[in-house]
């Protein structure tokens, strides 16, 4: 790790506006600590288990306004069962991979904060939030572990085909794989966990919304946005806290994997989409996923960046980053007002 330091980095922050009477976030950091036990799932939703009663076969386990094949005529033309099938995998498999996000991506970027890697990490405010958050997620992969659990009971699956590794974590372990400084990978997997929690919103946002599907599955969405609201608020100060002190070689690095992390969580694993239906028999499965490949929004699963956003203007670093931000979404999480 390089420890040249900025003697007067903290007063060129101040200059520009970023810095409270008591640091960098401060005030907002401590207002989300002093939140935590009225908000977080893990102390107010422990017995989510017991939310199961009303389980309706005949609701969809997934909302199929947001299923990027939904209106394929091969898929049109498969049997009602078979569709179900496909919305249930699609629901298991949605939660499989928020399982591996947690796992794989946001919860490493929590440890090396937790373990002081970066410079400023010490704080005992950030030291606070960072480890609430990673209590949260713990119980958000304890939540969507229950939620595959008992939707494989209740549809009668005994089988999963294997699942693909982790798209954006394949493209996390492609760029650490090309970093031979220890320093940089670290960056890297800041970025990667940052990235994770600033973008994760919008996928629950479009579940949590739905009216359509199992009332559990909207609550369990519900929980985690959330809690993952407060999250994201947090990340950004505390990226915010250790680019303030971060010397100019870090710094490019963070810049560097920024657009590839971005890009990497908006791309669309079209190789579990295959996956899912063939599981459910449906014929054409090859040419309808052939479609897909062939347009660009069959390729993009995230499509609000709202959070990275504000995070990448909150470094400002607005000029530097090389990535496309689409317009925010009606139904962006980050419309109005965030508690």
């Amino acid at each position: 790790m390089m420890r040249d330091e900025q003697p007067h980095l903290a007063t060129t922050w101040a200059a520009r506006g970023w810095v409270e009477e008591e640091g960098i976030g401060s005030a907002t950091l401590g207002r989300l600590v002093r939140a935590w036990p009225r908000r977080a799932a893990v102390v107010n939703k422990a017995d989510i288990l017991d939310e199961w009663a009303d389980y309706d076969t005949l609701v969809p386990d997934y909302p199929l306004e947001i299923v990027p094949f939904a209106e394929h005529p091969l898929f049109l033309a498969a049997e009602p069962h078979q569709r179900q099938r496909v919305l249930t995998g699609m629901w298991i498999g949605y939660n499989e991979r928020v399982i591996a996000t947690e796992q794989l991506i946001a919860e490493p970027a929590f440890d090396l904060v937790m373990h002081g890697v970066f410079p400023g990490s010490d704080d005992p405010l950030i030291r606070k939030s960072v480890q609430q958050a990673v209590v949260d997620e713990s119980f958000h992969t304890y939540m969507h572990m229950l939620a595959i659990d008992r939707t494989r009971e209740l549809r009668k699956i005994s089988e999963r085909p294997p699942q693909p590794e982790l798209v954006t974590y394949r493209r996390l372990r492609r760029v650490l794989a090309d970093m031979p400084e220890k320093w940089e990978r670290d960056i890297a997997v800041l970025v990667w966990g940052a990235v994770a929690e600033t973008c994760i919103n919008a996928l629950l946002a479009l579940l949590a919304r739905d009216t359509t599907i199992q009332p559990m599955h909207a609550l369990i969405t519900t929980l985690h946005l959330r809690d993952e609201t407060a999250h994201g608020s947090i990340v950004i100060e505390v990226v915010r806290e250790l680019y303030a002190r971060m010397n100019e070689e870090q710094r490019r690095a963070l810049v560097r994997c920024l657009p590839i992390a971005l890009e990497a969580f908006a791309e669309q694993d079209l190789s579990a989409l295959l996956l899912e239906l063939n599981a459910a028999g449906v014929r054409g499965a090859e040419e309808i996923v052939g479609d897909l490949r062939a347009t660009a929004g069959g390729k993009r699963l995230v499509r609000d960046f709202s959070g990275a956003r504000k995070m990448v203007e909150q470094l400002g670093l607005d000029d530097a980053v090389d990535f496309d931000f689409p317009e925010r979404p009606d139904w962006s999480p980050h419309s109005g007002t965030q508690r």
